[in-house]
């Protein structure tokens, strides 16, 4: 008989090694003592009831799959949403293909559509599995590599090291900038505890307050020259002009031991801001040279069509006025299957009854 349920204490040391065996590569070289410190960690916060907690598959109650899942606030056109993240989706090399992937992924939307979540989310490890199960496509993400000299220079005054008393700016600055960006998720505290931890954190204060700000690590470009990196920004916030030109004078005065600043983005016109903005790739197709690589990320599913309109009935769908008739075939979450009508008055959208289209 099939259960899936949090985790107890005693399990999370079989979470670690499903987990190890699983995804060998993304954890090479694991040390007992940084198991230990990663098991303790996930105790922690499965104890204190946070945002991230752990479930697992059992089948006469040996643990065979697990996952991990998280809730989060995110904002779609202006509206902040309840939804849901899955990850570490995992199962004992000795049971897959017996469909307890399947059965987790039934049971987190189901959690997720009795929480009142309109839309969930994940990083597939592959798109076309997940396509399988109602998921769409975000938008790409943009590898850019620019040489630092080709940033523009500039001031740098208000810029500089973040440290432990900057946490709180930080999150607010953070979250300022996730309130006018469609898509983006709120974070909490305790993300920018661990980011400190993580990351090289450079910012820019204006009187006192944090108003950008980078988030990078440096890595060598070969083993036995340690005089030359590239500088790698994971996370690049900043709420005016006055800030992106800070931290942009910033990066441009790391010419002489850096080779390339990379910027992971989903902007897609960041090849302005560099005056040569080719990435130092030799890729030419069609007489066009290569400025950056893009790669498809996130993935997104509605839970409850009703209710995901519902939660937008202030917001415009292009002034668009017409009255459409939605009928859903959702195999995976039946909880999503049947019709409904959305009239769209001025582009604001109401659950009413009669069409003038129907979408299938």
């Amino acid at each position: 008989m099939a259960n899936i349920k949090k985790l107890q204490d005693a399990d999370f040391k079989e979470y670690a090694r499903i987990t190890l065996d699983a995804f060998p590569a993304m954890f090479p070289k694991m040390s007992e003592e940084q198991i230990d410190g990663w098991i303790n960690r996930m105790r922690e916060q499965q104890a204190k009831g946070e945002d991230i907690q752990y479930y697992g598959y059992y089948r006469n109650e040996k643990l065979l799959g697990v996952m991990r899942i998280h809730a989060f606030k995110i904002n779609i056109h202006g509206v902040e949403m309840l939804t849901g993240g899955v990850g570490n989706i995992c199962v004992d090399l000795t049971h897959k293909k017996e469909g307890i992937a399947k059965e987790m992924m039934e049971f987190f939307h189901k959690l997720f559509h009795n929480m009142g979540a309109p839309i969930v989310l994940l990083w597939p490890f592959r798109h076309d599995f997940y396509t399988k199960m109602g998921y769409g496509y975000g938008r790409k993400y943009n590898k850019y590599m620019f040489k630092p000299a080709d940033l523009p220079r500039g001031s740098k005054e208000g810029v500089s090291f973040m440290t432990d008393k900057d946490i709180d700016e930080l999150l607010s600055c953070f979250n300022r900038y996730v309130s006018v960006t469609h898509g983006m998720i709120y974070k909490k505290r305790t993300f920018f505890e661990r980011f400190l931890q993580r990351y090289k954190v450079v910012g820019y204060k204006n009187k006192g307050e944090v108003e950008g700000f980078l988030g990078f690590n440096l890595k060598k470009l070969e083993p036995d020259n340690p005089l030359l990196h590239n500088l790698e920004i994971e996370y690049m916030v900043y709420e005016n002009p006055v800030a992106f030109s800070r931290l942009m004078a910033f990066l441009q005065t790391q010419l002489d031991q850096v080779d390339r600043i990379i910027f992971l983005t989903y902007d897609d016109d960041l090849h302005y801001v560099s005056k040569d903005p080719r990435n130092g790739v030799p890729h030419i197709f069609y007489i066009n040279q290569e400025s950056n690589v893009q790669g498809l990320g996130i993935m997104y599913r509605i839970l409850n069509n009703k209710r995901f309109f519902n939660d937008l009935t202030n917001h415009n769908f292009n002034n668009e006025s017409i009255r459409v008739r939605f009928i859903i075939h959702d195999n995976f979450h039946p909880e999503n299957n049947g019709e409904f009508t959305v009239h769209f008055t001025d582009g604001k959208p109401t659950i009413s009854e009669g069409h003038d289209v129907t979408v299938q």
